[in-house]
């Protein structure tokens, strides 16, 4: 009786689609796994295009961006977010799951900024 709870527990969590992100919440992999690949391209915020001043593409750059204070951490977020004529990227929504890491990013204070 007590595995059939068991597997009745399993089932429900897994029914709920409420994993865990359990991806990093740091500077590195935030903009090495989520800001270089959307933002970072050649024709977009990248070292050698700095669309508005911003590049995204590396680690030194996207610190460079980000301790400027020309791109805050809830600008970042916002500008991911909005619905109208500026939201980034503008060809295609960055997924909501790594919208949620950068806003845990910045909520945790930002880590891995500073070097």
């Amino acid at each position: 009786m007590l595995k059939l709870y068991a597997i009745v527990a399993v089932l429900l969590a897994s029914a709920c689609g409420t994993t865990p992100d359990e991806r990093p919440v740091t500077f590195e992999f935030v903009t090495l796994a989520v800001l270089a690949p959307s933002c970072g391209q050649t024709q977009c915020h990248s070292t050698s295009t700095n669309t508005n001043g911003y590049a995204l593409d590396t680690l030194d750059a996207a610190r460079a961006t980000m301790k400027s204070g020309r791109l805050t951490g809830q600008r970042l977020v916002s500008v991911l977010t909005d619905t109208g004529e500026n939201k980034m990227p503008p060809d295609a929504p960055m997924a909501e799951e790594d919208i949620a890491l950068i806003q845990a990013w910045v909520d945790a204070g930002r880590p891995g900024l500073e070097p």
